[in-house]
């Protein structure tokens, strides 16, 4: 159930690995479809060609930001600011979460996510407004009170570099 107790709450999902994984299941439905109706030769091939050039740039960049910020909060290990609910405690944050803070798993989601959408786009500066959703996310991360600037920030640079890595890797490859 959405949670719309706090504002900030909506927007924090924008980072939502869960939400990035179900739009990446997505894109992959959409490209079975248009295999499937590529057959009966109403869909030209370099549509479904395009779909799976974004499934091969979302997916690996996903998983890697995944692995990378999981890799990081284990070895840095930084205490969160805030108190999770585990008990009824005075003072608790129902948004905390258990893990360590740095870097910010959004953050890191978000940006990598909304970086593989710009570079599929063409990484035209017509885009760039997509960059608009992470930034609402990472900062919902701070105003939820369960992140630093610090930990957003990494978790950004985190994000975009293994997108960009990802596509360099992809591009070599091709």
């Amino acid at each position: 159930m959405l949670e719309l107790s706090n504002p900030w709450y909506p927007a924090t999902l924008l980072g939502a690995p869960e939400l990035w994984a179900a739009f990446a299941l997505l894109v992959f439905v959409v490209y079975m479809g248009l295999k499937v109706t590529e057959r009966r030769k109403k869909v030209t091939r370099k549509t479904g060609d395009r779909v799976k050039d974004f499934l091969f740039l979302l997916v690996p960049t996903l998983v890697l930001v995944f692995v990378v910020v999981m890799a990081m909060k284990g070895v840095l290990d930084v205490p969160r600011q805030c108190v999770p609910c585990i008990t009824e405690l005075a003072g608790c944050n129902p948004y905390c979460p258990l893990d360590s803070s740095l870097p910010s798993g959004h953050a890191a989601t978000a940006f990598a996510g909304f970086t593989a959408v710009w570079l599929f786009a063409g990484a035209k500066k017509k885009w760039l407004f997509v960059y608009a959703f992470p930034f609402i996310a990472s900062a919902s991360r701070i105003m939820l009170g369960v992140h630093t600037w610090l930990d957003v920030f990494a978790g950004s640079l985190v994000g975009v570099a293994v997108a960009l890595a990802v596509w360099e890797i992809d591009k070599r490859i091709d």
